[in-house]
């Protein structure tokens, strides 16, 4: 009997402690971790661009002529593309869909590609220029970030003798991405 009783406190303690709810740590991660883990991305995504990124820099999503089009299938197997790389968020994904569809109904109804540079797309929009850069430097540059130990940071490489690149990050499901390349 003294075995059952001891036996019935057991379960009741321990079905006591299983239904607690487990401390929430709201800490952090560890900066120099999350800077590594920022700076990674940054750096990988640049070295994917430059190996070709999986044939995304080849699509020409545009109709030339006036008005300038998009062309809707190469249009989303670009941004499939984008999706896959593991660098960009959902959000980059859909403000960059965004823009183009609403320049595409504005201000491209008055310009000819086949002419001129496009408003909007007249430089590379990873680079934020015309020419192609020292990819070894912005596979390597030191990032500098603002807003460590948030969902949302501003990362930053200053290329020196280039225009800086900022890049705006969001944490999803534990992973930085890309949420918006700065060109300014």
């Amino acid at each position: 009997m003294k075995m059952r009783k001891l036996f019935v406190i057991f379960l009741a303690l321990a079905s006591f402690f299983a239904c607690q709810e487990a401390p929430k740590n709201n800490a952090p991660g560890d900066p120099k971790a999350e800077l590594a883990a920022i700076t990674d991305v940054v750096h990988n995504f640049y070295k994917w661009y430059e190996t070709g990124a999986d044939g995304m820099s080849s699509i020409i999503f545009v109709k030339g002529g006036l008005p300038t089009t998009i062309d809707n299938v190469k249009f989303d197997k670009y941004f499939a593309i984008i999706a896959k790389s593991g660098y960009f968020s959902q959000l980059y994904i859909d403000a960059e869909r965004a823009k183009f569809k609403n320049l595409e109904a504005t201000t491209w109804k008055n310009e000819n590609s086949d002419e001129e540079p496009l408003s909007g797309y007249d430089y590379n929009l990873f680079l934020c220029s015309q020419e192609i850069e020292d990819f070894k430097l912005l596979t390597t540059a030191p990032v500098e970030v603002q807003g460590l130990g948030t969902e949302k940071v501003t990362a930053i490489m200053d290329l020196k003798d280039y225009t800086a690149k900022k890049f705006e990050l969001v944490k999803e499901n534990g992973k930085w991405l890309i949420s918006r390349i700065l060109c300014e």
